[in-house]
Formats: structure tokens, sequence, C-alpha cells
């Protein structure tokens, strides 16, 4: 019988130098951070104090936090994806390159808005999430140059980026995935036995078809379902049913404090169980999940154990205020740490939308 801790780090170790494509919706993230201490004499409303004179700290989000993550992870994150010419790009740009993400490959489209969320938060509570977006799909155009590009990075294994060992579309329903795109994306990487990893938004199931793992939280899962996943006899029948229309190898559920649950092609049903401990922010935790999950596949790990890695990596996060990515060495310590206590977080991983 294999010992998991050993495999588990195996996997980790291999993550190096693995290239992830990461094809979605890019946005800016930002976090206000103040003091509230008394409540408006015009509204019901917190007034909150901002002694730096709100200035925020700024984050690469979307399908960039993914990026983020597989860089910090010792992969090869290659972006693909449509932004503005704004702003908000150029603050997102300078995020993603000072942690080391090639942004050549990002496409510049005049008259894009870049997607911008601001989270207000005073005592380590969000108070209130601003969003400034324009959601629209890209035109036919930029899907093609976006097609043509992915393409490039499958078949040129020269390139200095080296061939794509997996694919992951990160679609937050800000336009950059549609159907047609992921569908000519996805049939290309499985010629090439590329893994394609899809983190869906419920309005468009057409793009986890034929994918090989497919990661909703368990509203989204009910969504695409049609039925309530509530009850475990539920979410076996349904969970194994939404695999087979989707046409995809693998389903992953994230389900809060349940944890996670895994439906195979072969009818394999593996549930992850959850550890309590704190949780003080799951904003972007679903994207790391991705990332570790991208890496792992990439890397030839079983998709569980790719899962229960990416469990414990989420688990790490959530620990963490804000966007936030994890590295090499904080997920060979959730390894060694779940030792003594299980390593499963307490609430799986839903995506900030």
């Amino acid at each position: 019988m294999k010992n998991p801790l050993k495999e588990w780090a195996d996997t980790v170790r291999r993550f190096h130098g693995q290239t992830v494509g990461v094809l979605g919706d890019f946005m800016l993230d930002e976090l206000l951070r103040g003091e509230a201490t008394r409540i408006s004499p015009e509204a019901p409303v917190p007034v909150v104090l901002f002694p730096s004179g709100g200035a925020g700290e700024g984050f690469a989000g979307g399908a960039g936090n993914v990026a983020a993550n597989v860089q910090a992870l010792g992969g090869r994150p290659i972006p693909f994806g449509a932004i503005g010419q704004d702003e908000n790009a150029e603050k997102l740009l300078k995020l993603l390159k000072a942690q080391g993400v090639s942004c050549r490959t990002l496409l510049r489209v005049r008259d894009r808005s870049t997607p911008r969320k601001v989270r207000i938060v005073a005592q380590q509570h969000q108070l209130l999430r601003l969003d400034f977006e324009r959601a629209e799909p890209i035109s036919p155009a930029t899907e093609s140059a976006l097609a043509r590009r992915i393409t490039r990075a499958m078949e040129k294994p020269g390139s200095p980026s080296g061939k794509l060992d997996a694919l992951v579309i990160s679609d937050y329903g800000k336009g950059s995935v549609t159907t047609k795109l992921s569908a000519a994306v996805t049939a290309r990487a499985r010629q090439r036995r590329i893994p394609v990893l899809v983190d869906p938004k419920p309005l468009q199931p057409e793009i986890c078809r034929h994918a090989t793992l497919v990661t909703p939280n368990l509203r989204e899962a009910e969504m695409m379902a049609g039925h309530s996943m509530r009850s475990r006899g539920d979410l076996y029948t349904h969970g194994r049913r939404l695999r087979a229309e989707l046409n995809c190898v693998h389903l992953l559920l994230t389900r809060g404090g349940e944890g996670m649950t895994l439906f195979e092609s072969s009818g394999g049903i593996h549930d992850i169980n959850a550890v309590r401990r704190p949780v003080y922010d799951v904003t972007g935790a679903g994207d790391t999940v991705l990332a570790v999950l991208a890496l792992a596949a990439a890397a030839g790990a079983p998709m569980r154990v790719a899962a229960e890695l990416a469990n414990l990596a989420a688990g790490r996060v959530v620990l963490k205020f804000g966007t936030a990515t994890i590295s090499t060495p904080d997920l060979l310590k959730a390894i060694q740490d779940s030792t003594m206590g299980g390593g499963f977080l307490e609430a799986s991983p839903r995506r900030a939308r």
C-alpha cells in the first residue's frame, strides 16, 4: 500500500517546471482595510475610517489568481484572456509581472473594460464589495486570436514557455470564456493528450464538455443538474448523472464544511472529508484549488491525489486574508501537519464571484 503522505509530497515536488495555460477572466482585486467603530447617523451602516487615506492592496484576481498560484508553486503559467487598455489593466499587468507571470499572451482590447473588485474590510470582516465591470463576450476576432495563441502554445515544445502540460479554463462570467473558444481548445488539447480543467459558471455548462476535470461548488452543481444534492443519496445520484451529462472524465464537487466529492468516469466516488479549523477568508480559495489540480494533473498524479492536495492547499489559503497564493514550502508544510490533525480544511473552497 502506498504511503499517502509520501505520494502527496512526491507529487508536489514534480510541480516544478510544469507549464499550465490559464484561459479565463483576468481581473484586478483590491482590498481596503479600515476601522469601523461607529454607526452612521445618516443610515444604519458602519462608518469606515481609512487612516492611510484609502490606499488599498492590489491582487491579481480571477484567472490571474490561478496563474499567480501556479507560479508560486513552481509551475510556469501562460495566461490567455482579453483585458482592456485601461488603468485597471495596467495595474493588473504590473501585479502579475511582479509575481513572475509573463503577460505576453494576454490580449489588450480597445474599448474593453478590465473588471475591478474592491473589498472593504474592518476588523478582519468584509463589510462591502464593489464591482466595477461591464461583462460582455469577446468579439469573434478576439476569440480567434486567443484560439491561435493557445494552439501555438500546445504545439511548440521549443518555445520559451515550453509546450503546455495542462490547460485551465477559469470562467468568471465576464466574457473571455466563450463556448466556441472552449470547444475548440478542448478538442485540440484532447488530441494532444493535454489535461483540461474547468471551473465553470452554471449558465455555460457547454464549456465543461469533454474536459478532464470540472470543479463546480455544490450550489453551481445543483444549478447545472437541476436537482438538490444536499442528502448523500441525492449527491451521489445526481453527481454521477451530471458527470455523465457533461461527458467529462472527472467531476469534483466542493461542498463547504462537508469537504469534497470526486466522481470518476469508472463510476468510482471519493469523499474527501473536512477537518475543523478556522476559516478567515475564502476569497480566491477556489483559484488555488484549480492551480493545484492542474499542476498535479500535469505531473501525472491520479485525480484522487490531486483533489486531496487541492483540499490541503485551500486549507492554508483560507487562513490568509484577501486574494492569496500558496507556495511549495507552504503546501509541503500542510502535508507534514496533516499527520497531526488530518489536514483537511474546515470549509472546502468556493470562488468569490
